[in-house]
């Protein structure tokens, strides 16, 4: 008798019953706005968590919007759930009842009764009026499941994972074809499943309507539209993902591809995962699908269906990933064909500029001009007008001498001046200059870094830019984690996953490494701003000259060669001004989180390091380094120490020890900090990332180039009698 294919059940959690926490993976193309849509739906519930057989991670998060949408306290708790592994993907026999969910704990009163309100009922998906909560994992962006890229094998493994109660999969109204070949590969898989139209405001103004009714006949699933930049369509979606049931649609392969596949359906029956997906992979030869059949099913079905891949692989003359990838896109392109309507529409300005920006000598005046503007905006409005307004009349004019005042009575001296000590208190140099300095300023970048990312202009950017990059060992695809590296150097060196070969993520770190990161940036755009205009050209023109040298060498010494550009060039469009807001506004705040705990540590570290003679004697001990070779003050000490724990902490200590330093003195110390190595996590993930012995040697070469280049500058510079003054 004939097996049928085998469909994912949903998990049962320990004890029996429907799970109380839904898994759904949240999968698309890239640039199709998922991520942008994640934020909509989860706001600020987002961990990281391990895929389960995996050595990588997704971030999650806790729906927030729609019917049983968590509360805001739930939301935020839900972190508890990476000590217990309960919400985290993990095989359904190993998870316990949430921490966070379980009404039985103990809990205070406003708890319980915030709690209350969350009781789903169980016709809508809760057990007993018992709370559940929806958790959405945002895979990367992928084109498909069955190829060897790391997003690619990242995604696989997150369904492989056996976790998943069901699939939001994000598609790119304008090129549904490309989402409906992916949804395709999902639908064999037989998890629930909901296909989401993103981006349709751009679909329609470029004339492209899609009918939702015969879309949903097509896949069997329901269809959902959003526009992701505006939050619309975000609730109803939430609505669809409750009760969201398997796609119906099967791709018809040729018969040597379905002959095995009925015998995949024999041999690989279980009642998590769909035997007919998992022969399509072993087919492809995926090593994921290989590896998840010995150990779920044991080696003699391994073998088994091993076998079975063979003789299909002999039987035919193209490789069976061709034929069945050329099955998927043909069968996509005929339910795209029936359910997309297009019409010619005039070419708008916007269309007009993008093409433009793509042109040598166009493209060349206009990045030109964005970088003027981008200076003016964060070293003149932000580092300038906004600093002055914040630091030195609220904080400086109003809150330090308040704070002044109550922490006077207190008996203790060391505890006063551990507070508000000017030189190495926790507020005077902790909490005040990431408050009045480095907040403003970030947060005026990081607007600034949202318009050009929303707006289409970046990928322009790395096409106009691709003949250059590709002097120093990477394609124009290497703009985006480059330009990642002046926001934050350890998403720029975990983005460098997107470039295809070792040689151009090996460059790419190296050139990040000595890149200002963005709270680094706007401090050096607040410390050059009170310099005449040539201290910040020779300051920029000298990290642009590094990346150009350090580029080159390495695309000369490292073997290997350069992959092809292969980017798509999304639609320009004018960002949402709401949108841009909320976007600068959470990172700006993930960054505060993480980085004023490390501020107010750092300060106390270097007080009670300085109090106790340490910093003294350091001093002496590196006076022939920073006071002979580099010329520095002996303040430089203090500064370098903070800087070894984040760059940004030691450019505030930097701004408050200004008057110690000359102009020449601050642009040689501003280079050092700058070349000389990433803050502590980006080496961690540079470690992780590369390896130690690549490690090493990339981290070698930025400390002794950080050296040379401060001993340089001040040499030089004191000989031709430069020093930066009006």
């Amino acid at each position: 008798m004939k097996a049928q294919p085998q469909v994912a059940k949903p998990r049962l959690a320990p004890g029996g019953g429907a799970a109380r926490v839904r898994r759904m993976a949240l999968l698309g193309n890239v640039n199709v706005g998922k991520s942008t849509l994640f934020d909509r739906l989860c706001e600020e519930a987002e961990h990281g968590a391990r895929v389960v057989g995996s050595a990588h991670s997704v971030r999650w998060g806790v729906l927030a919007v729609g019917p049983g949408a968590a509360p805001r306290l739930l939301r935020a708790r839900c972190s508890q759930c990476r000590l217990t592994g309960a919400c985290a993907p993990a095989p359904a026999a190993l998870r316990r009842p949430c921490p966070v969910l379980d009404v039985s704990a103990r809990r205070p009163a406003f708890w319980r009764r915030r709690l209350s309100g969350f009781a789903v009922p169980a016709a809508e998906g809760g057990v007993d009026g018992r709370p559940v909560a929806t958790h959405l994992f945002d895979a990367p962006g992928c084109a498909t499941l069955m190829a060897n890229g790391e997003e690619e094998i990242i995604a696989r493994d997150l369904l492989l994972s056996t976790t998943m109660d069901g699939v939001v999969l994000v598609a790119d109204a304008k090129s549904l074809r490309r989402s409906l070949a992916l949804a395709l590969e999902v639908a064999e898989l037989g998890l629930p499943m909901v296909f989401n139209l993103n981006m349709v405001d751009e679909a329609l103004a470029s004339g492209i309507e899609i009918d939702d009714a015969e879309l949903t006949r097509a896949l069997g699933v329901p269809v959902n539209r959003t526009v992701a930049t505006e939050n619309l369509g975000a609730h109803k979606l939430a609505e669809l993902v409750l009760d969201a049931p398997p796609a119906t649609r099967r791709v018809r392969y040729p018969e040597v591809v379905e002959s095995s596949l009925r015998q995949f359906e024999a041999i690989l029956a279980n009642p998590t995962l769909s035997a007919r997906a998992l022969g399509l992979l072993l087919l492809t030869g995926d090593e994921g699908a290989r590896a998840w059949i010995g150990e779920h099913l044991g080696p003699e079905t391994l073998a088994e269906a091993e076998a079975v891949a063979a003789r299909a692989t002999a039987n035919v003359a193209s490789p069976l990933r061709l034929l069945i990838g050329d099955a998927i896109h043909r069968d996509a392109g005929a339910i795209a064909d029936r359910v997309v309507t297009s019409r010619t529409e005039p070419q708008s300005g916007l269309a007009r500029f993008g093409n433009l920006a793509q042109r040598p000598v166009a493209g060349a005046l206009l990045a030109g001009l964005v970088l003027v503007l981008a200076y003016a905006w964060v070293g003149v409005v932000a580092a300038r007008w906004l600093v002055d307004a914040i630091d030195l009349h609220l904080i400086r004019g109003f809150a330090q001498p308040l704070l002044q005042g109550l922490v006077a009575p207190i008996p203790l001296a060391f505890v006063r001046d551990a507070i508000m000590d000017p030189d190495f208190g926790l507020l005077p140099s902790g909490l005040f200059p990431a408050f009045g300095v480095v907040f403003p300023v970030l947060f005026a970048f990081y607007l600034l870094q949202t318009v050009l990312e929303d707006s289409g202009y970046l990928p322009r950017l790395a096409m106009l830019c691709d003949r250059m990059f590709r002097r120093v060992g990477f394609t124009g695809q290497g703009l985006i984690p480059l330009s990642l590296g002046f926001s934050c150097g350890t998403m720029a060196i975990i983005t460098a996953r997107l470039l295809p070969t070792r040689k151009e993520r090996i460059i790419l770190t190296l050139l990040v490494a000595g890149v200002p990161c963005a709270p680094l940036l706007v401090m050096m755009m607040v410390l050059l701003s009170a310099m005449p205009w040539t201290a910040s050209a020779f300051v920029l023109g000298l990290v642009a000259l590094r990346i150009v040298v350090f580029g080159f060498a390495a695309a000369k010494i490292l073997p290997g060669k350069t992959s092809d550009l292969i980017l798509q060039i999304p639609r320009m469009r004018i960002p949402h001004p709401g949108g841009v807001v909320r976007k600068a506004w959470w990172r700006t705040r993930r960054f505060m989180r993480e980085a004023v705990p490390v501020f107010l540590l750092a300060s106390l570290a270097v007080f009670v390091f300085a109090k106790s003679g340490g910093l003294h004697a350091l001093s002496a001990v590196a006076a022939p380094v920073v006071q002979g070779l580099l010329g520095l003050p002996e303040a430089a000490v203090q500064v370098l120490v903070k800087t070894a724990i984040r760059r940004e902490n030691g450019a505030t200590e930097l701004g408050l020890l200004r008057a110690q330093f000359t102009n020449l003195q601050m642009v040689t110390v501003l280079l050092i900090m700058t070349f000389v190595m990433p803050c502590i996590n980006a080496t961690a993930v540079i470690v992780k990332e590369r390896g130690l012995k690549a490690s090493i040697a990339i981290l070698a070469v930025v400390v002794t180039t950080a050296v040379g280049v401060g001993a340089a500058v001040s040499f030089f510079c004191n000989y031709l009698g430069v020093t930066f003054t009006s």
